[in-house]
């Protein structure tokens, strides 16, 4: 049986995530996270429960998928949990850091992104910007985000 993952050093979700709870907007670092050594609020109160109800699929280790080498804080983006369009589609978002936006393209990330953008699209979110993977290829999204925050624009 494998252990348990843990974040760790990783705390990319707490730059690039929306934290409505503490004001925080995406792309900018939680006032209380301390970049590799973790959340200074995170066994206390103030914690919103969105923080920790969060999971990244590598913490999940969806089906085995995702071995250590997609450790966020390794390869520089982490994927949401999948959500469903009103026609089933999956939808995964691939949120990059954007001091490393070319992560993604990288192997053997690229070559398995490809590959689950035959059943699902593959959304790669770098701030303002979208990439759709889908079984086509990959093409710019047809509609520019307002903002990082705005999840409403990223077609299934």
């Amino acid at each position: 049986m494998t252990a348990k993952r843990e974040c760790g050093k990783c705390s990319l979700c707490c730059k690039l995530l929306t934290i409505e709870a503490l004001n925080k907007p995406a792309g900018e670092w939680c006032k209380h996270c301390k970049p590799g050594k973790g959340c200074s609020i995170y066994n206390k109160s103030e914690k919103p429960n969105v923080c920790d109800d969060y999971t990244c699929m590598w913490l999940a280790d969806y089906q085995g998928l995702f071995d250590d080498r997609w450790f966020p804080a390794t390869c520089k983006f982490f994927i949401e949990p999948p959500q469903y369009g009103p026609d089933g589609r999956g939808l995964l978002k691939v949120m990059v850091d954007p001091a490393f936006p070319t992560a993604w393209r990288k192997e053997p990330y690229y070559s398995v992104l490809n590959r689950i953008a035959d059943e699902f699209t593959v959304a790669i979110c770098i701030g303002k910007r979208v990439i759709l993977l889908k079984r086509s290829g990959a093409m710019e999204a047809e509609v520019v985000r307002k903002s990082q925050d705005d999840e409403t624009t990223i077609p299934y």
